[in-house]
């Protein structure tokens, strides 16, 4: 019975330590907030510098990051390149509750060839969320055969 009790005892220590050492390792990982960092869901406001005042908390941290984008629509009005040549983090998570919003005038990124861009980018994880491009006017355009810009695209 003492043996019995022995192990128990054992084994409940263990599952208490991977516990703890779970919940240092969930307290050690950075989480950059784009709406902390002033970006609005409101799908309206240009967001962009918040997404990437997010990239740049996550790419110089020591320890795995998460970019975090809570529910709401957030603008991002411009080419928006997320550059990881000097991103000392390879284990970025981006995760996306919210949806990104490309300009509804399709002219202010029509020739831009590029939205959103992840260049030289390691070990970065994309969840959830939708990309609305808002294409709808643009290939509208497109099929009256009017002079159209090229449009832009994800890389």
């Amino acid at each position: 019975m003492k043996m019995v009790q022995a192990m128990t005892s054992s084994v409940l220590t263990l599952v208490s330590m991977i516990f703890l050492y779970e919940s240092l390792l969930a307290s050690a990982t950075p989480t950059y907030n784009v709406v902390s960092l002033g970006a609005r869901g409101d799908g309206k406001t240009d967001s962009s510098k918040a997404f990437l005042s997010a990239w740049d908390g996550a790419c110089g941290s020591a320890y795995p990051a998460t970019i975090y984008v809570p529910r709401g629509r957030y603008l991002i009005a411009s080419k928006t390149i997320f550059v990881g040549d000097t991103c000392k983090n390879p284990a970025i998570t981006v995760h996306i509750d919210g949806t990104l919003v490309a300009p509804s005038d399709y002219n202010v990124l029509g020739n831009s060839l590029n939205w959103i861009v992840f260049e030289n980018v390691n070990g970065v994880s994309i969840y959830g969320g939708t990309l609305d491009a808002q294409g709808t006017a643009l290939w509208a355009c497109k099929s009256c055969g009017k002079n159209c810009p090229a449009g832009a695209t994800i890389k």
